[in-house]
C-alpha cells in the first residue's frame, strides 16, 4: 500500500482540514479508506459507524455503535465530509437483506448527512450501476447513485470501481471466479482494479476543490490513484 503524502503551512492547511464521517469501515475498502484518513494530517476528526464495536483505535477517531435502521442527527453534527462503504451481497443477505443494506443504509446515511449541513458526499457504488438494470445489484446501485446525486451536497461523487481484486475475510464463489480469470487476463485493469486503488481515490478526492456532482468509472479511479501515487513518489499497485 502506499500513503497520502502532504505538506503545508499551518494557515493553508487550517483551511483544507476536514472531519469525516465514515460508514462502512469494518468492509474490505472501507478499513483501507479509513487507515488513509488516519495517516491524513489534514484530516482532524473521524466518525466510524458500525453495527458493532470496533477494534481500530487512533486519537482523532471515535467509533459509534449505530442501529442503521433508526441512525441519530447528532451523530452527524460537526463534520464535513461523509463517505459510505456499506455494501453486502443477495448471496450473503439474502434479496431483502441486500436491499435493505446498499439501498435502505445507504440512503438513510445520505440523508442524516445532509440534514446535518455535511458538504461532500462519497460513495462507492459499482460498474454497471443503472435504475433501469434487468439485473437486482446494478438495479439497486443505479437507484442509490441517483438519488444521492439529486441530494444537493455541495459535492458528491460516486466512485463506480469493476471486478475487485481482493482476498476477502469472507468467501464470495462468484468474485473468485472473476478475480482469477482477470489476475491473468487484464493486466491493462480495463474490467478489474485494486482494491488499494480504490480506497486511496476515495480518501483523496475529498481534498479536490471541484464542486457538483460527479461519477467517477473504474478508469478515472485508477488515474487518481496514480496521481496519488506519483504524488508520494511511490509507485502504485499493479
Amino acid at each position: 500500500l502506499y500513503t497520502i503524502k502532504f505538506e503545508c503551512s499551518s494557515d493553508v492547511c487550517d483551511a483544507m482540514t476536514h472531519r469525516v464521517i465514515l460508514a462502512g469501515a469494518t468492509g474490505e475498502t472501507g478499513r483501507l479508506v479509513l487507515d488513509h484518513l488516519l495517516k491524513d494530517t489534514r484530516v482532524t476528526k473521524v466518525t466510524t459507524l458500525g453495527r458493532r464495536e470496533s477494534t481500530v483505535t487512533n486519537e482523532k477517531l471515535e467509533h459509534k455503535v449505530v442501529d442503521f435502521e433508526n441512525l441519530k442527527g447528532d451523530d452527524f453534527v460537526d463534520h464535513d465530509v461523509a463517505i459510505s462503504c456499506l455494501g453486502t451481497t443477495r448471496g450473503k443477505a439474502g434479496k431483502e437483506g441486500f436491499i435493505k443494506v446498499d439501498r435502505d443504509y445507504v440512503l438513510s446515511f445520505a440523508e442524516q448527512s445532509k440534514a446535518a449541513g455535511v458538504k461532500q458526499f462519497h460513495l462507492q457504488s459499482s460498474q454497471g450501476a443503472n435504475k433501469d438494470a434487468y439485473f437486482l445489484y446494478t438495479q439497486i446501485k443505479g437507484q442509490v447513485d441517483e438519488k444521492v446525486l439529486e441530494m444537493g451536497f455541495e459535492k458528491t461523487v460516486v466512485y463506480r470501481p469493476a471486478v475487485l481484486l481482493v482476498k476477502r475475510q469472507e468467501s464470495r464463489f462468484g468474485e473468485k471466479i472473476a478475480q482469477a480469470v482477470a489476475s491473468w487476463t487484464d493486466s491493462s485493469r480495463s474490467w478489474s482494479i485494486k482494491i488499494a486503488d480504490v480506497a486511496v481515490a476515495m480518501a483523496a478526492t475529498i481534498f479536490d476543490t471541484t464542486p457538483g456532482g460527479s461519477i467517477m468509472d473504474n478508469h478515472l479511479i485508477i488515474a487518481k490513484a496514480k496521481e496519488v501515487a506519483a504524488a508520494a513518489d511511490e509507485p502504485p499497485q499493479q
